[in-house]
């Protein structure tokens, strides 16, 4: 699919599009090809590959994001003193002394 076509369709600005292709997070070959093989030739989109990527990345995107977020509770829950009886009992005492 011709850019122009790729980019509506997909929902990217231009800029995005080219974005993506420069930093190789859509693989020439694999998701673009320059239609006359040829580096400054109009650029065509394997749309069908493009959002299979995007929803490889997507799924890493939201485990990492999970990964974040349990480590972040781990880290809160640890931060959390609590207290039994006896050590209650201990910590009442040493305050009121």
């Amino acid at each position: 699919m011709p850019e122009k076509e790729a980019q509506e369709f997909l929902g990217l600005a231009n800029s995005t599009l080219r974005l993506m292709r420069r930093e190789r997070k859509l693989l020439p070959g694999e998701h673009w090809i320059f239609a006359t093989g040829k580096p400054n030739g109009p650029v065509h989109y394997d749309i069908a590959a493009i959002r299979k990527h995007l929803v490889e990345l997507t799924i890493a995107a939201a485990k990492e994001e999970d990964q974040r977020r349990k480590q972040e509770l781990t880290t809160r829950r640890n931060a959390v003193e609590t207290y039994d009886a006896p050590h209650l009992d201990q910590l009442i005492a040493e305050v009121q002394s």
